[in-house]
């Protein structure tokens, strides 16, 4: 009996522990959607991508190396025909310039000796390209933090929300049954009852849209974070306040410059732009110097005898020289549109300057906009639930009515609900200050 009892207990341990949901606190919840948040892959793709670029613009400076074989049979052999003279009489001559099995092989290696510096811009131009792919990481990386940022907290306020609503679902219910209590014993009129009952009914949809709205903002965490539609999780923290930190704001816009990762990299591609430029001027009038070298093998015969099989060697190398000349006018409409790519990269550098500037005192206004609402919304859960605690006591008197009671329930429960979304605000504003800055 006790080995049974000992092996159902172990079943239930294992099936505890199987049951048992994902803890995610602020940290996990990070590492998870740095992990498995798709855009952010894509991105890392694209840095994979340029890395591979980088070693494509190697390439050009080395030999290629290619092998060509070719067979064909002669169904009618090709002759040369040439009639003269000899003796006094008409002679022609048949000679066959083929055989019907023709066999060809060669090896080719080519080799650029010159190309106008070319192959140095264009590993640079490659190497620009990673560095904005590498940017492009750190900046969704950026953004993948606020999004965290707001999906998590965003879920944890739906949570206390509905924790909130639960608490305030049964002081309902206790002032009901206080009601009744009093009705029973003569105290109150049978319409304080009815009115007790109709704010228990109008309450408890609101609790079922807040438990809906806690499912949604857990969805979307779930999302956010990459986790698959059948793990379970539960978040773990809490909505902690904090002060905002005295910010000189010029300080702040400079430090955003510096560190903005779509500020840095247009800034790139800038560099790269005129990496570009000088490369379409190279192409419009600078050679191009190759050697090349070629191995030759061949045979032509009558049969399939291949050991009998005569084959011809030939070994040749040389250099060429390409000169462009004129390519009508396409290099030179080339350079232009480079140049004006490299006017609007300007323009858009001001653009982005301008917008990173705006950002940043925004989100500094914001934060401290957040934070004096926050303190505001404190003083007045103090003077709510201070407000709640004479009216239940006046109401229990007897010197006051069930409406008084009721108004003070749902200002004590509509400052707390905005005192917990002014905290989410000052959370949210908070990170997207980080974002500004390029943290």
């Amino acid at each position: 009996m006790k080995k049974i009892l000992l092996g159902w207990f172990l079943i239930f341990l294992l099936s505890a522990t199987s049951w048992s949901a994902m803890k995610i606190d602020f940290q996990k919840a990070m590492e998870l959607a740095e992990e498995n948040n798709r855009n952010l892959q894509l991105l890392r793709m694209d840095n994979k991508t340029a890395d591979l670029q980088v070693k494509e613009a190697y390439s050009a400076a080395l030999p290629v190396i290619s092998a060509m074989g070719t067979y064909y049979y002669n169904f009618i052999i090709p002759e040369l025909r040439t009639k003269f003279t000899m003796n006094g009489e008409d002679v022609e001559f048949v000679m066959a310039l083929e055989k019907e099995h023709n066999y060809y092989a060669q090896v080719e290696l080519q080799q650029p000796l010159w190309l106008a510096g070319k192959v140095g811009i264009g590993l640079r131009i490659a190497k620009i390209y990673r560095e904005i792919a590498e940017l492009g990481v750190k900046q969704g990386e950026s953004d993948l933090k606020l999004a965290v940022t707001q999906a998590f907290y965003g879920a944890l306020v739906t949570e206390d929300f509905v924790e909130l609503m639960n608490e305030t679902m049964t002081q309902i219910q206790g002032h009901l049954a206080n009601v009744k209590a009093m009705y029973e014993q003569g105290i109150v009129a049978e319409y304080d009852v009815l009115r007790a009952e109709v704010e228990l009914a109008n309450f408890e949809p609101q609790l079922t849209e807040a438990e809906e709205a806690s499912k949604l903002a857990m969805e979307g965490l779930r999302i956010t974070l990459g986790l698959e539609p059948e793990t379970e999780f539960e978040l773990v923290g809490e909505i902690n306040e904090y002060v905002p930190e005295d910010v000189e704001m010029n300080e702040a816009v400079n430090y955003a410059l510096m560190n903005r990762s779509d500020f840095q990299q247009l800034s790139s591609q800038k560099k790269m732009l005129n990496q570009l430029l000088k490369l379409e001027k190279r192409n419009q009038y600078w050679p191009n110097i190759f050697f090349s070298a070629t191995l030759k093998r061949q045979a032509q015969e009558d049969n399939l005898e291949f050991d009998n099989y005569f084959w011809g060697d030939g070994l040749s190398a040389g250099v060429s020289v390409q000169i462009p000349l004129f390519d009508g006018f396409k290099t030179r409409s080339r350079i232009q549109q480079a140049k004006i790519n490299l006017k609007k990269n300007e323009i858009m550098l001001d653009q982005v300057e301008d917008g990173i500037r705006m950002e940043v005192k925004t989100a500094v206004w914001d934060m401290q906009k957040a934070y004096e609402k926050l303190q505001s919304s404190h003083k007045a859960v103090q003077q709510a639930e201070k407000g709640y605690s004479i009216a239940e006591v006046r109401y229990a008197s007897g010197i006051s009515t069930q409406i008084e009671l009721l108004d003070a329930r749902l200002v004590q429960t509509q400052s707390r609900v905005n005192e917990l979304y002014a905290l989410f605000d000052l959370l949210s504003t908070k990170a997207a200050y980080e974002r500004a800055l390029g943290r």
